[in-house]
């Protein structure tokens, strides 16, 4: 696959399977033995690994909504830059719902094998969003 070729099938999971939360597809976009390295210790592997994340994100923040900012390809790695925002409005593990709005940034590597993702590397601004949702301290932007 192409370098665009890439970096368009990493803008189609965003949507489809991030924002649109089509979980029947995901075999359509990740190997068998696709590897999230920024799961749970012992967490699942392949299609699985985002089955058994998604449906909670989606429930927590019904509205969870990521924006590509910018995607870099360098042979079969490619690294997109993300916004993602939207309103806790349910919970989520033993944390009840505080109804308000976050935006954060992330930044995910993915690794492509014969036109699908193999592995995920994430980094994502959780201090920030835990502050924004009212979890943990004040906001930095705000507090003196």
């Amino acid at each position: 696959m192409s370098a665009q070729d890439n970096k368009d099938l990493i803008h189609e999971v965003i949507e489809v399977i991030f924002n649109n939360f089509e979980l029947d597809r995901l075999e359509e976009y990740f190997t068998e033995d696709f590897f999230n390295h920024d799961g749970p210790p012992g967490g699942p592997t392949g299609p699985a690994a985002f089955r058994a994340y998604l449906p909670m994100m989606k429930q927590a923040f019904p509205d969870r909504k990521l924006t590509p900012e910018f995607t870099l390809c360098d042979g079969d790695r490619v690294v997109s830059r993300t916004i993602t925002e939207g309103h806790m409005t349910g919970s989520l593990w033993d944390i009840q719902p505080t109804g308000k709005a976050y935006r954060i940034t992330a930044t995910d590597t993915y690794q492509i094998r014969d036109g699908k993702i193999c592995a995920r590397w994430g980094n994502e601004d959780s201090l920030g969003m835990m502050q924004q949702l009212g979890m943990i301290g004040g906001d930095w932007r705000t507090d003196p």
